[in-house]
């Protein structure tokens, strides 16, 4: 039944291979020093890869903006984003993966009842401007660079065409990594909290955790995408929007693939930690932007005489567009599939504000008078106990956000050997399984009771405010441990 409701995420895959890898190679394609055949295998090669070894820290953003909990939900949310690529495409308008998923997802949020976490949300959008701008910089510098170097040059014409068609592979392949890394995310992302797959022991130090392999399922519907029909949107970027020559379409490839390492790759991110640098978000950015913003540079440097503007205002309309009809089609979709289909795409949660979430939220440092309208109460919607405590103003969004965390309902059974069973307990240091195993067959009403006993061990223990910069990721690295151990003890009957 898995791999049915998958469909939807693999269509937006082959979406993805179809639509972006012409952002990878279009220009080098259409300037002829690649034959489409290599660049799709390249492609295909590197974008796997950079899926399954390094696709999981754009992910995390993603699931911070909205965690899909049912197979429904998560097929339906696919499905809109996919059905917006194809929409768009069809009339010849490269459009990003990553804006349409984020879409689809506030869609899901919207019809659920869920509140979106605006922070990640403006972490996510504000990377698309920076990435965009930060592409367009890097090639306007690498043009500048390589301009008195190819004058200078006393190599031969075919001598540079050589280097040229070398480096563009060279380059290309980097790019395709950087690529999967990336937007695997946008693919397969929302089937993480629902995916039945189990951790893998190949023996030694190599295990393949279930997650890297929906990434591979991913990866591997992005290469049909290339194979079928990325050829026909090559075209755009590669020539369309503005004529490049094979070294300014090897400079375009080069700032690309800077970009999109730079937004996905985990262990640049934790080499600026440890150096005490400012870190780059890990987000799944859009590789249409990247790549505009570097060509839009390439031309602006060339004095701007030959971007074609309509085309690029088609693409800026798109990219504004987008996001927008994601929402509203994965709206339009949850709402047929619940109703007309009756497919669950949403858990049934409940909300409760008793004695005990009520001292918790009081421990938290909250003032409980502020609790006057919803003490006593049940709910079964985020949306509904927010317009409650909107009343009182003392209390920040995030201080909302929190105290409709801590009276969440979700009823969990600590089971030890199902943890051993799945595989999953190869992610745990020896301590944590053995606080785990001590834990075997409490049962719970709420997460934070749950973490709060795991806590008494102090690999478990999450650092307090305020935080430094290696203290948030690792509460973030811990954080992602204790919604595997969420998942894991879940009790499907979810009762008051």
């Amino acid at each position: 039944m898995f791999f049915f409701y998958l469909l939807s995420g693999l269509f937006l895959g082959w979406s993805l291979g179809a639509n972006d890898t012409g952002n990878i190679f279009g220009a080098a394609v259409e300037t002829r020093m690649l034959k489409f055949k290599k660049a799709a295998l390249i492609a295909a090669i590197f974008i796997t890869l950079g899926a399954v070894l390094e696709g999981g820290g754009p992910s995390g953003t993603l699931g911070r903006l909205g965690s899909v909990d049912a197979l429904g939900g998560a097929f339906t949310v696919a499905l809109a984003a996919a059905l917006t690529i194809t929409l768009i495409v069809r009339i010849g308008i490269p459009v990003s993966t990553s804006q349409t998923i984020v879409g689809a997802i506030i869609g899901w949020n919207m019809f659920s009842g869920r509140l979106t976490d605006y922070r990640s949300l403006i972490t996510i959008a504000s990377s698309w401007v920076v990435a965009f701008v930060l592409s367009g910089t890097i090639a306007a510098f690498l043009f500048h660079l390589a301009k008195p170097l190819v004058n200078r040059s006393k190599a031969h014409l075919l001598e540079q065409d050589v280097f040229v068609r070398y480096a563009l592979v060279v380059v290309g392949a980097f790019g395709a990594y950087s690529l999967g890394a990336n937007n695997i995310a946008n693919v397969v992302g929302v089937f993480v909290p629902v995916s039945p797959f189990k951790d893998l022991d190949l023996g030694g130090f190599i295990t393949i955790s279930g997650v890297q392999q929906l990434y591979l399922l991913g990866a591997l519907s992005i290469v049909v995408g290339i194979y079928t029909y990325s050829h026909k949107v090559m075209r755009t970027v590669g020539k369309d929007l503005f004529h490049l020559s094979p070294i300014t379409a090897l400079i375009a490839l080069s700032a690309e693939a800077i970009v999109l390492f730079l937004f996905a790759s985990r262990g640049l991110y934790n080499l600026l930690l440890s150096l005490g640098l400012p870190t780059i978000p890990l987000v799944p950015v859009s590789s249409t932007q990247v790549i505009v913003g570097a060509v839009v540079g390439i031309g602006l440097s060339k004095g701007g005489k030959n971007i074609r503007y309509n085309i690029l205002a088609r693409i800026s309309i798109a990219w504004v567009a987008a996001p927008v009809l994601a929402a509203l089609i994965s709206f339009t979709l949850l709402f047929i599939i619940q109703n007309v289909f009756e497919t669950k795409v949403q858990q049934e949660t409940h909300y409760i504000f008793d004695r005990r979430s009520i001292t918790k939220i009081a421990e938290e440092g909250f003032d409980t008078s502020t609790l006057s309208t919803v003490n006593g109460r049940s709910f079964s919607s985020e949306r509904d106990i927010y317009r409650e405590l909107q009343e009182h103003e003392s209390l920040s969004r995030d201080d909302m956000l929190r105290i409709i965390k801590l009276s969440e309902i979700h009823r969990l059974k600590v089971d030890f050997a199902k943890l051993q069973n799945s595989g999953m307990h190869n992610r745990f240091t020896p301590n944590q399984l053995k606080r785990i195993e001590e834990l075997n067959e409490q049962v719970y009403r709420h997460k934070w009771q749950l973490q709060a006993d795991l806590a008494k061990e102090a690999e478990f223990e999450l650092h307090d405010s305020p935080l430094t910069e290696h203290q948030k990721n690792d509460n973030r690295l811990l954080q992602g441990k204790l919604d595997v151990l969420f998942r894991a003890f879940l009790l499907e009957e979810q009762t008051d």
